[in-house]
């Protein structure tokens, strides 16, 4: 442990971390079904103009489902670290 972790000990509310951790499982969640989508595609579609167009949907779709997740993990993130230093 360094002397400034010593000065400063950091103080997480197990609650955040908790819910932290629930976003990251639910990116987890949508990452990978994500990618079994995006492998489905490429084994199942020939055309490949089709095919292009329907990964490019697919990662759109995936973007928008996935950046709430993301926003709601940075807010999360933000609390925590403003906890941290307001101990």
């Amino acid at each position: 442990m360094s002397n400034a972790s010593r000065i400063h000990p950091r103080m997480y509310s197990a609650k955040l971390d908790s819910m932290i951790r629930d976003v990251l499982h639910a990116l987890g969640d949508v990452d990978f079904e994500h990618q079994v989508d995006i492998e489905r595609i490429e084994q199942s579609i020939d055309n490949e103009e089709l095919k292009e167009y329907l990964i490019n949907k697919a990662n759109s779709e995936h973007q928008h489902y996935r950046q709430p997740y993301v926003d709601l993990l940075n807010k999360l993130r933000m609390q925590q670290y403003r906890r941290s230093f307001a101990a």
